[in-house]
């Protein structure tokens, strides 16, 4: 089971309900400021909350993420409309087929960011719907329910929803019908009858909502920490600008070999296809994981500090191996691994077109190997390209690569997804796509002023 879309509606730029298609490789293009950054956030923060780890569609130290969206009013549409809420929601595939689940967010007056109002689950049969109720003193109710049409609303304590992990509430109804729903107990039993008739034993993930409870997520900030010549390894931890990978590189080069040998196979053959470096290394400036240790790479002479070689290294090597550890990770313990989201935002940052067009190369391979799957943020028609290329050369199938493109219209953006057919050609692309290269092509050639 995948993600296969996500949908928003009224979110700051986007009025009317927004689809994007999401596949193994997704990349999003636009102007500046039409919401593609936006989209990313949204889509982080989806699935951190469905994964049960709270709503939080702003940075914070236990939650590091790049995006600060600000409060509810800074997120939903400025519109006429005086009831404001927005939503996110997402399609998964499940046994070929789609369970929509969808999230509306509301401003409430202790709250400062956005609360969560409603949790919608559609399945191909049916629906369950929470309505989150500050007031209510038990955890859950029946609101009504039709055993028929497979149609159960509940209301649940807002403490409940945001505690718990949907998937585990999920889970446990059937435990829960004798002491919460004794005014109705005939609605609880059919509720628990109908979630487990939803479970299918041939899949790895055996019920619908399984995918919530192994999913991860990544996401990349478009500003990458700047390089030290020497790194002091005082404390473990995350950081989407990167600063936390040369510390990582080190542990691993330390205590774990084969992973150590195995992330500098693949970086190094991505530094001689991209032409950015031969060879990298770690060198020890002590006998201790905690002494300090620098970061070497060749280029073309002998290996130079980072701080000595192209920038372009730098900022490119924190996603590099945020992209390539999983899938090293992964192989050496040799565990299934449910499928990885990575969102990166403008990866192409200070490269060269040629290391740019590698790395989307490299992002088609991890993509068609499956388990990883890539939502790009890109300014760059090279990365663009070589998805394509990758494409006529059957490195990877075209429904498995998506472009969608944020246009502005007005007030609003309007998404609009482009896919490609077997020979790389796009397909559904709308008239104004790329106008303004053409205008800039035509102007070259002289025929515009």
């Amino acid at each position: 089971m995948s993600i296969t879309q996500f949908t928003l509606e009224e979110v700051r730029c986007f009025g009317e309900r927004q689809t994007l298609e999401i596949r193994p490789l997704t990349f999003l293009v636009g102007e500046n400021s039409t919401g593609k950054t936006t989209a990313l956030a949204c889509f982080h923060v989806l699935v951190n909350y469905l994964r049960g780890r709270g709503v939080d569609f702003n940075e914070k130290p236990s939650n590091p993420h790049p995006y600060s969206l600000g409060t509810f009013k800074d997120i939903v549409r400025n519109s006429n409309n005086k009831e404001k809420a927005f939503k996110l929601g997402f399609t998964s595939k499940y046994a070929n087929d789609d369970i929509e689940w969808t999230v509306e967010f509301i401003e409430r007056q202790e709250a400062v960011e956005p609360s969560i109002s409603l949790v919608s689950i559609v399945f191909p049969n049916g629906e369950v719907v929470f309505k989150i109720k500050d007031s209510l003193e038990k955890p859950f109710g029946m609101e009504s329910f039709d055993s028929n049409r497979h149609q159960y609303h509940l209301v649940c304590n807002s403490n409940i929803i945001s505690q718990f992990p949907l998937s585990h509430i999920l889970d446990n109804l059937d435990h829960l019908p004798i002491n919460l729903f004794k005014e109705d107990l005939q609605s609880a039993m059919a509720l628990v009858k109908y979630l487990k008739s939803l479970t299918n034993p041939i899949e790895v993930m055996a019920e619908p909502w399984d995918l919530w409870y192994n999913l991860s997520i990544l996401s990349t900030s478009p500003i990458r920490s700047r390089p030290e010549r020497t790194y002091d390894p005082m404390r473990e931890f995350n950081d989407p600008e990167g600063s936390d990978i040369p510390l990582l590189l080190m542990r691993l080069d330390a205590a774990q070999k084969n992973e150590w040998e195995g992330i500098k196979k693949h970086l190094v053959k991505f530094g001689k296809s991209s032409g950015l470096f031969q060879n990298i290394r770690i060198k020890k400036l002590g006998h201790s994981l905690g002494d300090p240790f620098q970061l070497q790479f060749k280029v073309r002479g002998p290996s130079s500090n980072i701080m000595d070689v192209g920038y372009g290294v730098s900022q490119i090597l924190p996603v590099l191996v945020q992209v390539l550890y999983p899938s090293i990770s992964r192989n050496n313990k040799r565990t299934y691994s449910m499928p990885s989201y990575a969102l990166l935002q403008q990866p192409e940052v200070h490269l060269h077109p040629k290391a740019q067009a590698e790395f989307s190369s490299l992002l088609a391979k991890l993509a068609n190997q499956g388990n990883q799957s890539f939502i790009v943020e890109t300014h760059s028609d090279y990365m663009i390209d070589r998805a394509r290329i990758e494409i006529r050369n059957g490195n990877i199938k075209p429904e498995d690569v998506s472009l969608i493109y944020f246009e502005p219209k007005g007030n609003i953006v309007k998404v609009h997804n482009i896919g490609f057919d077997e020979m790389a050609n796009l397909t559904n692309v709308p008239n104004h796509y790329r106008q303004f290269f053409l205008n800039e092509s035509k102007r070259l050639m002289g025929f515009e002023g």
